[in-house]
């Protein structure tokens, strides 16, 4: 029988600026993680639903997670508000 640990997951993210006035948001560690919103703090809360899309999308097929990058202490980063299963 195996035990797998609890880990919870942070990754950082760019907002980027659009001529359209909207934002673009995008997580380097996670290439398939890219949404917008109207606002920053939209385009941040679609965020962390694409990210989740986007981990679901790496269980189900079976792939790795990345690994979160939270050591960075200065970059902007969105913390998953729930522990997911490490491989």
């Amino acid at each position: 029988m195996t035990s797998k640990a609890k880990m919870a997951l942070s990754y950082r993210y760019s907002l980027e600026p659009q001529l359209n006035g909207w934002f673009l948001v995008r997580i380097p560690a996670i290439p398939e993680a890219l949404t917008e919103g109207e606002t920053e703090e939209e385009a941040i809360e679609n965020a962390r639903d694409c990210l989740l899309a986007a981990i679901e999308g790496y269980r189900k097929a079976g792939k790795s997670l990345p690994a979160g990058d939270a050591d960075d202490a200065f970059a902007r980063r969105i913390d998953l508000p729930w522990h997911a299963e490490a491989n």
